[in-house]
């Protein structure tokens, strides 16, 4: 999903359809903590070039797995996704919402994966986890709580 500038302006007008398969496993990464897997991704739609403002609209739908932790137990859950995104594109800054072209490519996998991050959910919980849910609560006494607390020295 990488095409020069001049490859996408010859094609808006008579081939200007998106349908394609992709892998976005790359751009998993350890700091994504919740996030365990990511399949294939469906992207469907279109893009639009407007001359006059020099601007790449492309409009898709995005579809596909994932594989996030539960938060509580841990167990892989399958999550998914089925969402419409626009992503702009233009040589000069125009808004917050569109993104500025460096270079003479357009690669979109970035951005989808980023878009999916944005619509994936928070955290998921399994079915059953608060069955397996135990709450460890510990008691402090006065004492304890004076001498931990980043405050005593204050009280002084």
């Amino acid at each position: 999903m990488k095409w020069t500038i001049h490859e996408l302006i010859k094609k808006a007008k008579n081939d200007n359809l998106i349908d394609e398969t992709i892998d976005l496993r790359a751009f998993l990464k350890s700091e994504f903590e919740d996030l365990v897997d990511i399949y294939d991704t469906s992207v469907i739609g279109e893009y639009h070039y407007y001359q006059s403002e020099n601007l790449f609209e492309f409009n898709l739908e995005i579809t596909t797995k994932l594989i996030m932790l539960c938060s509580i137990t841990l167990v892989e859950i399958p999550i998914d996704l089925n969402f419409k995104s626009q992503l702009n594109f233009s040589v000069n800054y125009i808004n917050d919402d569109t993104h500025v072209i460096d270079g003479i490519t357009i690669d979109l996998k970035p951005y989808i994966f980023s878009e999916i991050l944005v619509e994936k959910p928070m955290k998921v919980i399994s079915k059953g986890a608060y069955k397996k849910y135990q709450e460890n609560l510990v008691e402090l006494s006065e004492a304890e709580l004076t001498d931990n607390s980043p405050f005593a020295k204050l009280k002084k």
